[in-house]
């Protein structure tokens, strides 16, 4: 049965983890403990991420354990190098700045606040009123929301070719860092709205439907994900005509048809979404 465990640092806890593994490979033996299919594991060149260990035994999982201890704390090595060393050090120079500018701010004024007011929590939080920067953050929650689900589709992935599980690491990669990181940070710098006087907006990270995985068809779930991110470029080209709407949502609406295209490359063409004129880059 679980039981609650005391942890003095992350390191801790990630060691505890390795030493549970290990115990349970004595006990149950390295096959039965792991289960998964190796094609199942993310590897280095899928993901461009030459650190990345895929786990198929006990030695590959204590690596990986390893990896994240030293990455993360990195107490056995070079730690300051690490997380902790690099926040360490950026916390030092943050209060050196400020000694020598005590009005120096190195971040823009951004307040946590949300599209609407959450279903699950009942006191009142702050909410963007401003029109156009809402519009940019739910264009956001939507390319986050999809991006979790190619994902999920990956590490869940059934009957997929390599070529299609390169196709959606490709796109989740693409999705990170040509839609999600230019309209996070296009958001840092619009107004929240006139209830928040001098402060900015940022990435709300809503999900508007509960998270989970797709059916385990392989055509279906694909046509989903081809699906959304159609409708994600169809609203973003929408988008483009407002006011005040950040100039990169032009090219946040290329990258997102581009992408919707290649998903849909993979399925039968009468599988493939009915878009608008910008999913039909192709």
């Amino acid at each position: 049965m679980p039981r609650l465990q005391g942890f003095s640092s992350v390191g801790h806890l990630y060691r505890g983890i390795m030493n549970g593994l290990s115990h349970l490979a004595d006990r149950l033996g390295e096959e039965r403990l792991f289960v998964g299919p190796s094609r199942a594991q993310a590897t280095p060149e899928m993901f461009q991420w030459p650190q990345l260990i895929a786990v198929t035994d006990l030695k590959s999982a204590c690596a990986a354990v390893e990896e994240i201890i030293e990455q993360g704390e990195g107490a056995r090595g070079d730690w300051q190098t690490a997380h902790y060393g690099r926040f360490l050090r950026i916390w030092n120079e943050y209060g050196q700045l400020r000694k020598q500018d005590p009005s120096f701010e190195p971040a823009r004024p951004v307040i946590p606040a949300f599209t609407r007011q959450p279903f699950d929590i009942t006191d009142p939080q702050p909410v963007l009123t401003e029109q156009t920067t809402r519009t940019v953050a739910e264009l956001f929650n939507l390319g986050y929301e999809t991006l979790l689900q190619v994902l999920t589709r990956f590490f869940t992935h059934t009957d997929e070719t390599e070529e299609q599980l390169n196709v959606l690491t490709e796109s989740a990669l693409t999705l990170m860092a040509h839609v999600l990181a230019p309209l996070g940070r296009a958001l840092t710098r619009m107004p929240a709205g006139a209830e928040h006087p001098g402060r900015t907006a940022g990435p709300t990270f809503e999900m508007y439907y509960q998270m989970g995985n797709f059916i385990p068809s392989r055509e279906a779930a694909w046509a989903l994900l081809a699906e959304r991110l159609a409708t994600m470029a169809d609203r973003c080209a929408d988008a483009c005509s407002g006011d005040g709407v950040p100039a990169l949502v032009n090219e946040v609406t290329a990258t997102t048809a581009t992408v919707a295209a290649r998903l849909a490359s993979q399925l039968p063409v009468k599988l493939r979404p009915a878009t608008g004129g910008a999913a039909n880059s192709d």
